[in-house]
């Protein structure tokens, strides 16, 4: 079910395994502007949307973010994001994010300090290098 299309962001209600789960899909060249006014209308998507989707009883929730065109993010973006946005996502129910890496290496060696050093925190990111090996790990985590 798709909640959002913008040019350089489609967002998605997806299911694996009958456990419903969150995906973006980001393209392109970002301004520092057109990413934060995206990620805030994500997050308002989120906070209407969330409640629709995630399964009564359901402990773990999955924002799964494919940004594999992703071409360039500044260090800023990220340290923003983490800083700023993670506690939000966490505060929406999110409990895991699985992102699948960027193609072009700039943008892979930024998005890779993207990653949690606590396996254990309220929120978790993990960086894969294709979308198999998230969603296996998603899964793994319901078990």
């Amino acid at each position: 079910m798709r909640l959002f299309t913008h040019p350089k962001l489609r967002i998605t209600v997806e299911e694996i395994n009958n456990i419903p789960y969150i995906k973006e899909v980001w393209r392109g060249v970002f301004n520092p502007e057109v990413f934060r006014d995206l990620i805030d209308t994500s997050l308002s998507i989120y906070a209407e949307e969330i409640k629709k989707h995630k399964v009564t009883g359901q402990s773990k929730f999955l924002l799964f973010a494919d940004v594999t065109e992703l071409e360039i993010i500044r260090a800023e973006e990220i340290n923003w994001l983490e800083s700023d946005i993670n506690p939000q996502y966490e505060q929406l129910g999110f409990t895991h994010q699985a992102v699948i890496a960027p193609a072009t290496k700039v943008a892979s060696n930024k998005v890779e300090e993207y990653e949690s050093d606590d396996d254990e925190a309220a929120f978790v990111t993990k960086v894969f290098k294709n979308h198999k090996e998230g969603l296996k790990w998603f899964i793994h985590l319901n078990q």
